[in-house]
């Protein structure tokens, strides 16, 4: 979801910086269900996901007055997020798969019961597919697809080439395809 124009990103980077947690609690219920969805994603876990997004926030109270950002906040919190999901990863094996009462509960989209349970299995074959993804893969995966970012930025979050992570994404993309065998 967007945050708003580039001149209300401002004024909310500005208000961030000088500290007032009125502008924090706005950011956060506008990008919090985005930034838990990346999070959950990468992390397979809701709890490890919650702590990942408060961690991020609560870096950012540390640092009022300093914060700089060259795209939009959206793609600042999302990196930061996919950064801090990594680090988190980094201290602990991950389980293969989502448990079922960490998984989101789908929306109410007016569909029938069949269309429903249909949906819900796709998507939980591609969420575990995507486990099985090596961890910078499915980063460069959600980074693309989910928050809309150009490879140049998801190069410049993993600290690799921009050919690296467009080659990441590209073997990404035909181990899905295999793993899931043309179902979805």
């Amino acid at each position: 979801m967007p945050i708003g124009s580039m001149q209300q990103e401002k004024v909310l980077i500005q208000r961030l910086n000088q500290g007032d947690m009125q502008t924090l609690r706005e950011v956060y219920d506008l990008t919090k269900h985005d930034l838990m969805t990346l999070a959950t994603a990468l992390v397979s876990d809701r709890n490890t996901a919650e702590d990942v997004v408060h961690e991020v926030f609560a870096r950012l109270v540390s640092l009022r007055g300093t914060i700089r950002i060259r795209g939009n906040l959206r793609g600042y919190l999302l990196c930061a997020v996919a950064n801090t999901a990594r680090n988190a990863l980094r201290g602990r094996s991950r389980a293969v798969a989502v448990p079922d009462e960490d998984r989101p509960e789908p929306a109410d989209s007016g569909q029938g019961p069949d269309q429903v349970v249909a949906q819900d299995e796709e998507q939980r074959r591609l969420t575990q597919a995507l486990d099985q993804l090596p961890l910078e893969q499915r980063e460069v995966v959600l980074l693309r697809h989910y928050a809309d970012m150009r490879f140049r930025a998801i190069a410049r979050a993993q600290g690799v080439s921009v050919s690296t992570a467009q080659g990441r994404y590209h073997y990404a993309i035909q181990k899905l395809r295999t793993l899931l065998d043309g179902v979805l």
